[in-house]
């Protein structure tokens, strides 16, 4: 398993991106008010904290941000 930062660590800096208070495990990047500018951003900030090649597909293609953390941890 990926050794990189907590997943509320992780939630809260996807938060900040999409400009919300929170972001719990269960919450749609859509329906927080993420569009495709906001999910190269996540995926950026992903790519620099697990050290993987995070694509804009997986942020854009996991349906939960639950999900999106599952797949990078393999």
């Amino acid at each position: 398993m990926p050794d990189f930062g907590r997943d509320e660590d992780i939630l809260a800096k996807c938060a900040e991106i999409l400009g919300v208070e929170s972001i719990a495990v269960h919450d749609d990047f859509f329906g927080v008010g993420g569009d495709s500018l906001d999910a190269a951003e996540v995926s950026e900030m992903l790519t620099a904290e697990t050290g993987q090649d995070v694509a804009m597909e997986l942020v854009l293609g996991s349906p939960t941000f639950g999900d999106m953390l599952k797949s990078l941890r393999g």
